[in-house]
């Protein structure tokens, strides 16, 4: 019995209508053919006067893509590319990219169907065909759906092409209830979802029809999400429990149990029993449902949890008794992107706020870079990148931990290897300030100083050059021009449309609001009354020690402070806020001494925890939380500029408030 999910007509594969005439060929090969060659036309296409072609070509088996990398030749104009099919390959695309190009072939795409030695169609071609064009299918290729002239197929032409593939193979539906329970969602049809229970109904008492873990799993997730069938969610658990006791489901149940023990701690005890009991159970959960077996399965439990539970085992040891112990003990089961957070959380975090040295740092960092560089394409996901694609992902994917890397490796004086990273990654940073300054300084300690002056000269335009690098690049200058005026140097490199542009983008931004102003203790000793400022500009960098933005954006602060410091029109202060612990006042001492900043600091009133008198008088004016906050007050002491964060430059920091300053004083 062939069952469909609507009255559709079967529509006879014509692949020589759907492929770009002329642009591509075979429509169609033969698998396990040896030697298969396919012809690609750039003429007409983004690629039409471009060397050097490469092609990526996907091959779709068992139910996934695969990418791999095919070498062309250039024939008349052509380019041709040689491989052997293989034998469980059910449809191949091709994408053909050149310096930044890519050309996928729409609106039909450059894809070929694989016939059996019969030279008949083979079970999931057609939906793979229908997905490949599908937005939000699960199953595009990277970057399809983001090319320009990408031309996706409606819900409704999806269909048919499943309508098709099912009526010559009826049990593929049970093989695609996960894709077409999507498809039928994003079509709105209802009645049809409801077809689809009476089909599942159907093949689930079918006894010749042997269904996999995943299959269940997705014919349980649809029952139980997607329809609210508990009846038929419950057989279907009782069956997949029954054929696989130690199955997605069951894993789901441990995992969910595990997770929620973790939520349960009530201590931070290093040898708090119920952690201790998470972590025992979680090592037997490894145990019982090993990585391998399940890398490439999915369900709603573990697609939210999954990830999530390798932080909790990690970084509850971490935190409760600096105990790193699980990291390499499960390093090569963490999910590949949890990597980012990992580093992150493990890493880079305790690193930039002072929690731990680079000392300690650095084999923790190493562990895992070296586990994101060299961990296998194993999983689906990962294969949907050709071998040479992946290098390239793995250093965009995780940009952010090779820079990590870099800054601890430069913190122990590493610096060939940190230069390494460094320019791993110099594309994604270059044009940020903190980058700039490490690289700088690497330059020096590399003997490479004749590249020291061009490259901070690239970075003035871009506002990423640092107070250090501004010394440089002044020193060099007064010493090729002795009499030479440096600040109109400075300015002739800068970028002057974005100068302009910036500072008409800052005055749309001023406000205009009176705000309650109090007396406060100064570093260093004595009280400031900021109520008594009138008659003056007045800049307020809100801070904390605990707070890694605020400390990095404190550079720019002092070039700001050392730009206006003979206008005794204008006062800077920097208020020490919301900090928790009773000694915050010595380290805030200690760290301004560290930095070598010579502004002014002051504490904010209240209790430890509850420092913010003065933040909540400004930030509720506002309407704002978080820090760092900056603001400017005029002569009336009016809040007329408010900055939240810091986006990584202190030149163009020290600049907009500038703008502000200066608006103020002309106003």
């Amino acid at each position: 019995m062939k069952r469909l999910l609507l009255s559709l007509s079967v529509v006879i594969l014509q692949m020589s209508l759907a492929m770009a005439e002329a642009k591509f060929a075979p429509d169609l090969v033969i698998e396990g053919a040896k030697g298969q060659q396919i012809v690609y036309n750039p003429a007409g296409t983004v690629l039409e006067n471009e060397t050097n072609l490469k092609c990526v070509l996907y091959v779709y088996r068992n139910y996934w893509w695969q990418a791999t990398d095919l070498p062309l030749r250039q024939v008349e104009g052509q380019w041709i590319g040689t491989f052997d099919v293989p034998e469980d390959a059910v449809l191949l695309t091709a994408k053909f990219c050149a310096n930044g190009l890519t050309d996928w072939g729409w609106p039909a795409t450059y894809t070929s169907f694989v016939l059996n030695k019969d030279q008949k169609g083979k079970e999931g071609a057609r939906t793979a065909w229908a997905l490949l064009r599908t937005e939000q299918s699960g199953q595009n290729l990277p970057g399809m759906m983001e090319d320009s002239t990408a031309a996706p197929i409606a819900p409704e032409a999806q269909l048919m092409w499943f309508n098709n593939e099912f009526v010559e193979f009826p049990y593929a539906q049970m093989r695609q209830v996960k894709n077409l329970t999507g498809t039928l969602l994003r079509a709105n049809l209802s009645e049809q979802t409801r077809k689809l229970r009476d089909n599942i109904v159907y093949y689930l008492n079918d006894k010749e029809l042997k269904l996999t873990d995943q299959q269940l799993t997705d014919i349980y997730d649809f029952a139980r999400r997607t329809l609210a069938d508990s009846v038929l969610a419950a057989q279907v658990l009782a069956r997949e429990k029954k054929e696989f006791p130690d199955g997605i489901l069951s894993r789901d149940e441990e995992l969910l149990r595990i997770q929620n023990l973790f939520g349960s701690v009530k201590t931070r005890e290093a040898d708090d029993p119920t952690s201790a009991q998470a972590q025992k159970d979680f090592i037997e959960f490894i145990k019982r449902f090993p990585t391998a077996k399940f890398q490439d399965v999915h369900s709603f439990t573990s697609d939210l949890f999954y990830a999530k539970i390798y932080r909790a085992v990690i970084y509850d040891r971490i935190m409760r008794a600096d105990d790193y112990s699980n990291l390499p003990k499960f390093l090569h089961d963490i999910p590949y992107d949890e990597m980012i957070s990992t580093h992150w959380h493990v890493v880079e975090i305790p690193f930039t706020n002072g929690q731990i040295s680079a000392e300690k740092a650095l084999p923790y960092s190493e562990m895992l870079i070296e586990e994101i560089m060299t961990r296998p394409q194993l999983t689906h996901e990962m294969q949907l990148y050709s071998p040479e694609e992946w290098k390239a992902y793995r250093v965009e994917h995780f940009q952010m931990a090779l820079y990590a890397h870099a800054r601890v490796l430069n913190a122990l004086g590493k610096w060939e290897e940190a230069m390494k990273y460094m320019q791993m990654v110099y594309p994604y940073y270059w044009k940020t300030s903190e980058y700039a300054d490490i690289y700088v300084q690497l330059l020096q300690h590399l003997g490479r100083q004749n590249e020291v002056i061009p490259y901070i000269k690239k970075c003035v335009p871009e506002d990423a050059v640092t107070q250090t690098m501004l010394d440089l690049l002044k020193a060099d200058y007064l010493k090729q021009t002795p009499n030479g005026d440096f600040d109109q140097y400075l300015a002739s490199l800068k970028n002057a449309d974005k100068l302009t542009q910036d500072r008409a983008n800052a005055i749309a931004e001023m406000i205009d609001l009176p705000v309650t102003l109090c007396e406060l203790d100064r570093m260093g000793g004595g009280r400031v009354n900021l109520a008594d400022k009138q008659g003056k500009i007045v800049f307020l960098d809100f801070w904390a020690t605990w707070c890694a933005p605020c400390k990095a954006s404190m550079p720019g602060g002092q070039m700001t402070v050392d730009r206006w410091k003979d206008d005794k029109d204008v006062e800077f202060y920097f208020v020490d806020t919301q900090e928790m612990k009773a000694d915050y006042r010595k380290k805030a001492e200690e760290f301004i001494k560290e930095k070598g900043f010579t502004f002014t600091v002051l504490y904010d009133e209240g209790e430890v925890g509850h420092q913010d008198k003065l933040y909540k008088s400004v930030a509720g004016v506002l309407h704002t939380s978080g820090i760092p906050l900056k603001v400017i007050l005029d002569k009336r002491g009016h809040i007329r500029w408010m900055g939240n964060g810091y986006h990584g430059s202190p030149t163009q920091m020290a600049d907009e408030i500038s703008y502000i300053i200066e608006y103020l004083k002309n106003e």
